[in-house]
C-alpha cells in the first residue's frame, strides 16, 4: 500500500512539472497575438490618417529673375569690355566706376580707354566676360536694386497659379546659394502658363541667388487631396 502511495506522489509531481512546462509554452502564442494585434491597430491607424488627412509633398519649380529687379549697364556705342572693376555680388554706390572698356574711333583710328559709372546703387553682376565685344546698347552688367522690403520678382513657366498663394513659405536654391522667403504676390497666368511671382526674402539671404543668369529652383510644400477627395475627382 505504501509503494502505491509513493508511486502516485511521484506521478503527480511529474505531472505537475509537465503542466508547469506546458504553461510556459502557452505564453508565447499569447504574446504573439498581442504583437499582431498591435500591428493591425497601427496599420489601421495609418490607413485612416492617409484616407482622412491630405497628403503633403515638396514640389520644385524652375524660375528666372525678372528684369525689373535690375538696372542695366550699357554703352551707346560698340565697346570691348576690358575688365570688370568689381566682383559679382559686391555692393556699389551711385556714380561709382564699375567697368573699364575700350572704344575705337573710326575717324581718328585710335583706341580709347573709357570708364563706365553706375547711375544707381545696388549689387553688381557682370553679364559678359572681359575681352568680349559688346554691341551698342547691349547689356554689359546689371545692378540689382536693393529695397528695404527685400522684395524681388521672378518668372515661373509651366506653373499653375493656384499652386502659389501670398504668405506661402518657400525656399530658393541655385547651386550652393540658398535663400528663404514667402510669396508676396502672384500675377498670372499669362501665355504658356507663365506666372510672375513676388518673393519677400528673409534678410539673411545669399545675394548670389539673385544673379541674373542663376538657374533658381523654388521649393514649396503642396497639400494633395486625401483619398476620398481623389475618388470624388475621378468619379
Amino acid at each position: 500500500m505504501s509503494y502505491l502511495k509513493l508511486f502516485r506522489k511521484e506521478a503527480l509531481r511529474q505531472q505537475y512539472k509537465s503542466q508547469e512546462f506546458g504553461g510556459s509554452v502557452i505564453q508565447q502564442p499569447l504574446m504573439l497575438d498581442k504583437a499582431l494585434l498591435a500591428m493591425v491597430i497601427a496599420v489601421c491607424l495609418l490607413i485612416s490618417l492617409a484616407v482622412v488627412y491630405p497628403f503633403v509633398s515638396t514640389e520644385r519649380l524652375s524660375l528666372a529673375a525678372h528684369e525689373s529687379n535690375y538696372f542695366p549697364i550699357v554703352s551707346p556705342t560698340p565697346v570691348v569690355v576690358e575688365r570688370h572693376l568689381h566682383p559679382d555680388g559686391s555692393r556699389i554706390n551711385r556714380e561709382q566706376v564699375i567697368t573699364q572698356v575700350r572704344t575705337f574711333e573710326a575717324a581718328s583710328r585710335r583706341e580709347q580707354v573709357t570708364l563706365i559709372s553706375s547711375s544707381e546703387s545696388g549689387v553688381y553682376f557682370s553679364v559678359i566676360n572681359s575681352g568680349t565685344t559688346a554691341q551698342a546698347f547691349q547689356t554689359i552688367a546689371k545692378v540689382l536694386r536693393i529695397n528695404d522690403d527685400h522684395l524681388f520678382f521672378f518668372t515661373l513657366s509651366g506653373a499653375k497659379a493656384e499652386q502659389l498663394k501670398p504668405g506661402q513659405l518657400v525656399q530658393l536654391s541655385a547651386g550652393r546659394h540658398q535663400a528663404r522667403g514667402k510669396v508676396h504676390s502672384v500675377i498670372g497666368p499669362f501665355q504658356q502658363g507663365r506666372v510672375n511671382i513676388g518673393i519677400q526674402l528673409e534678410p539673411a539671404y545669399d545675394v548670389g541667388i539673385l544673379h541674373p543668369s542663376a538657374a533658381v529652383r523654388l521649393e514649396l510644400s503642396v497639400k494633395r487631396n486625401n483619398f476620398f477627395a481623389l475618388l470624388r475627382e475621378n468619379g
